[in-house]
């Protein structure tokens, strides 16, 4: 990847330093918006969406203006800047104060390079262009545009939290293959990233369970196969226990599959209690009792489940 262009400039980047200094503070202060409300405050991954939504098919747009609005991704450099392209690291400083005395000055730098997915782009090149753009207030940018086709309705008021669902979910049906032998399974739905992953990881232990118990000459179950298992012995029998106690009336704002996850992460604590698998009825009716007749409760299991989140989070931001 070409590196960012730029004039050689004899004169004072004061004014530039400073702007790069106000920029990065506002992105510490969005830093700390956002752990408090459990969320990241990170430009989309190119790379998330290009491995969940299966892009491959791609066309030359040629040069095009952009709305820098638009902009909501990175290629390679979406952890150096936060999710409104400010800079986040004292390493961009050099180079950021450099294009920024550039534009004040109205020259003209060549056009920056763009993937577009759906009617959103991510930054090839020319992300601390993009990011001076953003912080002076400009609204368009040339740019070169390459665009991947896929059917994934995705807009720039597409929440970032429902994109990374939509890429989870993706991923989900391409190593199951359920969409094929389970169509239902179209019927699932997570309000929270990262829980498709505590699917996966069911499937797997199930696989290595089941793997394990066979005979040296039997064939090894496939993940595909531990799948179809799983979805009809574990998952679809656990959905009829959760509506069999009316637990969705109690939480009318979570899916039946929240609940099963929120559900089986009681079942884990509760068997670490009292040192036995308790059981997944047994898990149900006690986080039933404990969670849904209060709104304090509701609101503690709420804290519960975004502690992992949050940790995760607060890791990142003081490390930079």
């Amino acid at each position: 990847m070409s590196k960012e262009f730029f004039y050689t400039d004899s004169t004072s980047l004061s004014i530039s330093d400073q702007e790069f200094e106000n920029a990065r503070f506002k992105s510490l202060l969005n830093d700390l918006k956002y752990f408090l409300v459990g969320r990241n405050n990170e430009l989309l991954s190119f790379d998330k969406l290009k491995q969940g939504f299966d892009l491959y098919r791609q066309q030359n747009l040629g040069i095009q203006t952009v709305k820098l609005e638009d902009i909501v991704g990175s290629i390679d450099r979406y952890q150096d800047f936060d999710r409104f392209f400010l800079p986040k690291k004292a390493h961009l400083q050099r180079r950021w104060a450099k294009i920024h005395n550039l534009l004040i000055k109205d020259v003209i730098l060549p056009p920056v390079k763009l993937y577009k997915v759906g009617k959103i782009y991510f930054v090839f090149d020319g992300n601390h262009r993009v990011s001076v753009s953003k912080k002076m207030g400009v609204k368009y940018i040339d740019a070169e545009v390459i665009e991947f086709v896929t059917n994934a309705q995705i807009t720039p008021d597409t929440d970032p939290r429902s994109i990374l669902i939509m890429i989870e979910r993706e991923k989900f049906f391409n190593l199951t293959k359920l969409k094929n032998s389970r169509p239902d399974v179209i019927k699932m739905r997570i309000t929270e990233p990262g829980q498709y992953d505590f699917l996966l990881n069911q499937i797997r232990k199930l696989m290595v369970q089941l793997n394990e118990d066979k005979k040296s000459d039997q064939k090894m179950l496939s993940f595909e196969e531990v799948s179809i298992i799983w979805y009809d012995s574990i998952y679809v029998p656990s959905i009829e226990t959760i509506k069999s106690y009316g637990i969705l009336e109690k939480f009318p704002s979570r899916t039946k599959t929240d609940l099963y996850i929120w559900i089986n992460e009681h079942k884990r604590y509760l068997s670490l209690k009292y040192g036995r698998d308790v059981g997944l009825k047994f898990a149900a009716r006690d986080f039933l009792q404990r969670y849904s007749k209060s709104p304090f409760r509701r609101f503690k299991l709420k804290l519960i489940n975004l502690r992992y989140k949050l940790f995760k989070n607060m890791k990142k931001t003081f490390k930079e």
